[in-house]
């Protein structure tokens, strides 16, 4: 039986918009990209996306009947007016973390897309990746037993540039954003405590804006679980994401991915092949991945498993980390 293929429209042609409208075009052909908008598009990006109109105008894809869907890849401060423009013509969404900085935006954001019945799907991709799914599942069934203890590494290869960290919402909102995400989705649990021990050590720059480039995180979930997240905006040697889950019975280590598994060692050194360089990388199927669980949710008219609702759980943790990073004290997160 031939699958129905959904029109959909892309706003935002930067690393993440580029990277979504190759995937689609290259490797997901259930969606049709018809159109990307952009203030400044990379007109030179255009080869790679052959049939694909690229303009500077979202009015083309708002006022295009025909395009059943959008991904939301423009800079955070403007997801919230771009999704409500979008819900408002009836059109899903699939928007890249963390949607707002703020809470009030996000919780209407849920209201509005409940009151008009489209769907809205967050990008937190290490939802859909194989090996963090695999811990879940081995975790799930009782093999690592009663769960004491998690601790993550979450380093990227190089640091942004200064302008996407000034609009980012600093390291919690958008680095650890994931992180936060992940303890709930493999715990089932919400983070009860959290202690943020943040410095700049790499970009001065960033004391002038009130953010931090690296991080030592401990946490408490609700059910007295301990958990540590070590963060850092630059690592020399590639992007750096492990995970590991310690129970009474055993414990799960995720590991980062590299292009080989082999190693060299003689009398005078030990030569092996380097992990990912990037998180576009490492993360290459879970992107995929969440695409297809979009187009699935649209088709069976079934809510995404990871919406609004999820986002804003992270956003009150990060929130809450970042009261504690200017107290220096462990501040309790507030759900409401």
């Amino acid at each position: 039986m031939k699958k129905t293929k959904i029109n959909v429209g892309i706003v935002g042609l930067g690393r993440i918009g580029k990277m979504h409208a190759k995937n689609i075009c290259q490797a997901l052909p259930l969606f049709n990209l018809k159109t990307i908008a952009d203030p400044a598009p990379d007109i030179e990006f255009a080869p790679n996306i052959e049939g694909v109109i690229i303009g500077d105008n979202i009015e083309n894809i708002l006022t295009d009947k025909t395009i059943d869907a959008v991904i939301v890849c423009s800079p955070t401060p403007t997801h919230y007016e771009i999704i409500k423009k979008c819900v408002m013509k009836k059109k899903h969404v699939f928007c890249e973390k963390p949607i707002s900085f703020s809470e009030d935006e996000i919780k209407e954001l849920i209201t509005i897309k409940d009151r008009e019945n489209i769907f809205i799907q967050v990008g937190l991709n290490r939802r859909f990746d194989q090996d963090f799914l695999m811990a879940k599942k081995k975790m799930d069934s009782g093999a690592l037993g009663d769960i004491h203890a998690i601790h993550i590494t979450n380093h990227d290869a190089s640091i942004p540039p200064f302008k996407f960290l000034k609009s980012s919402g600093g390291m919690l909102f958008d680095l650890c954003i994931h992180d936060f995400d992940m303890l709930s989705f493999l715990t089932g649990q919400k983070v009860k405590e959290i202690y943020v021990n943040g410095g700049v050590f790499i970009d001065k720059r960033l004391r002038d804006i009130g953010d931090v480039d690296n991080a030592i995180i401990t946490l408490e979930l609700e059910n007295g679980v301990l958990c540590s997240i070590d963060s850092s905006r630059q690592t020399h040697y590639g992007y750096d994401q492990r995970i590991e889950l310690f129970g009474s019975k055993g414990m799960v280590l995720v590991e980062n991915k590299k292009d080989n598994l082999y190693s060299l060692s003689d009398s005078n050194q030990t030569q092996a092949s380097k992990i990912n360089h990037s998180f576009i990388e490492r993360y290459r199927d879970s992107y995929l991945n969440e695409l297809e669980h979009f187009y699935s949710s649209i088709i069976s008219n079934t809510s995404p498993s990871v919406g609004l609702e999820n986002i804003l759980s992270a956003i009150q943790v990060a929130e809450a980390g970042r009261q504690s990073m200017m107290t220096k004290r462990p501040q309790g997160v507030k759900y409401e």
